[in-house]
């Protein structure tokens, strides 16, 4: 059965499935605790057709759709929300590599200063978003009174806890507050490979990604934040909460493999303000992941910054010259103590020492901090890089020329121009392009064999779809 949905502009195909027999990871060397997330796999094709708000053929009306569905591009360009995208339903893959030329999603201006307005806000599971450009911006006409504009956020919404997540090669930036969030609830997730950077500072609010805030009033579990860069963020670099470690250390975040660049007061924040009926606080592992101070560093920054809000315990194994591959390195002068209280002056040692071996096994691989650097700064992010992207990924790489302070607002011209050549020839719209169709022994008039099971190989049990989508991405980010 085909059907369409207000004309030609977009494009839902409904199927029946044939599912794999294993269970599958998001994508070959998917990795963390959202590594098990299925998003839209076996399910309808929606074609993303304009850069609209809303309406036929609009990211909007993908991602708000129901159902298992994956949205594939034929344009590119900057999409302006009036209102932040709210996923719902979840059983959701958005394929950004897709796009020509790239997507970048903001906020349309004018939107009442005051109002809280984060551009895609996650309230459902099974949930997998794929090289987009989210940059929320603001006016120049904000103040105190200002909304909270964060780029990505995960929430409870009522009694639906949001788990299985898996975002991957994002661009986040010209946000406040926070650059992504997890509230509430959020567990097994996966945020890999993405690109936290050039914040805007209303109020000193440039804050990075704040994992399980208000944890104690949902149920917040395991994220692992793996082969980031975070540049140039005041606080939460990232901050990290959860209720105690867990029965079977579900709970303990992993921060691996993570550039935290020309940080502002504090680096990663362990904050211990709901701890568990056995005291203990938030549980974290910090492992083979760099910080290096630049103009933006004021202070004695530490790697581990407690908040000691109660008397709780956090648990973290954050090793720093043990001889361990995990160890983190810690790099610009003066030089970068382990761990420090964050609100007590004068700068006050952590009451908590390193553990002497990971919480539970590290979620994610590991390699090695000597070519870390190399390796995220040529990876990170949503491809094709753009110029904005490209530029901060210069302070990266030669960190004394990064910004000591960030910009309270964008303009027009913050923003890069996005553009792309045309699509692939794609006949029966089911998301694959003829030519890799052709190349594979499929029909380009049967939309229904993208959901068929690849046989053998690096794909075996996924659907041919999902091949061509990580091949996809494959081809657009460096080897």
């Amino acid at each position: 059965m085909r059907l369409f949905q207000g004309g030609a502009s977009l494009i839902a195909l409904v199927f029946a499935t044939v599912q794999p027999a294993q269970a599958l990871d998001t994508f070959p060397g998917a990795s963390g605790a959202g590594r098990a997330t299925s998003g839209g796999r076996g399910g309808a094709v929606f074609i993303v057709t304009n850069t609209a708000d809303s309406g036929t053929g609009s990211l909007r009306a993908c991602m708000q759709a129901t159902g298992a569905r994956t949205c594939v591009f034929r344009r590119s360009g900057t999409i302006q929300l009036a209102s932040p995208i709210v996923v719902s339903n979840g059983a959701l893959t958005v394929a950004g590599q897709t796009s020509p030329g790239g997507i970048q999603i903001r906020l349309k201006p004018g939107i009442a200063a005051t109002a809280a307005k984060t551009p895609i806000r996650i309230v459902a599971s099974n949930v997998f978003l794929r090289h987009l450009r989210v940059r929320p911006g603001n006016e120049a006409a904000w103040n105190s009174t200002r909304g909270s504009r964060s780029g990505i956020g995960i929430e409870k919404a009522g009694t639906v806890n949001p788990q299985n997540i898996y975002l991957d090669h994002l661009s986040v930036g010209y946000g406040s507050d926070q650059a992504m969030y997890s509230f509430q609830s959020g567990k097994n997730i996966t945020v890999a490979y993405s690109l936290f950077a050039y914040p805007l500072s209303p109020a000193s609010h440039d804050y990075g990604p704040l994992i399980c805030s208000d944890q104690h009033q949902g149920d917040c579990g395991k994220t692992t934040l793996w082969r980031n860069i975070i540049s140039s963020h005041l606080w939460r670099n990232p901050a990290l909460k959860s209720v105690g470690c867990g029965a079977q250390n579900e709970r303990v975040h992993d921060v691996i493999n993570t550039l935290i660049s020309n940080p502002g007061q504090f680096g990663i924040m362990v904050v211990d303000d709901h701890p568990d009926a056995n005291n203990i606080g938030t549980c974290a592992n910090i492992a083979a992941s760099i910080m290096e101070r630049g103009p933006k560093s004021t202070g004695p920054i530490a790697l581990i910054n407690q908040s000691d809000d109660t008397a709780a315990t956090n648990r973290w194994y954050a090793p720093v010259s043990t001889g361990s591959g995990n160890d983190n390195v810690l790099l610009g002068s003066p030089a970068i103590p382990q761990c420090r209280l964050t609100k007590i002056s004068p700068v006050t040692p952590c009451n908590e020492t390193s553990a002497t071996a990971p919480i539970g096994a590290l979620s994610a691989p590991i390699i090695s901090t000597g070519t870390l650097k190399s390796h995220l700064t040529q990876q990170v992010g949503a491809f094709p890089r753009d110029s904005l992207d490209a530029s901060w990924i210069g302070f990266v790489n030669n960190v004394s020329t990064a910004p000591a302070t960030n910009p309270d607002y964008t303009t027009s011209a913050s923003f890069p121009t996005i553009t792309g050549g045309s699509p692939p020839i794609d006949s029966d719209n089911d998301g694959m392009p003829n030519s890799f169709e052709q190349a594979n022994g499929l029909s380009t008039t049967n939309a229904a064999d993208r959901n068929n099971i690849v046989p053998s190989g690096t794909y075996t049990g996924y659907t041919w779809l999902e091949r061509y989508l990580d091949e996809r991405h494959h081809m657009i980010t460096p080897p």
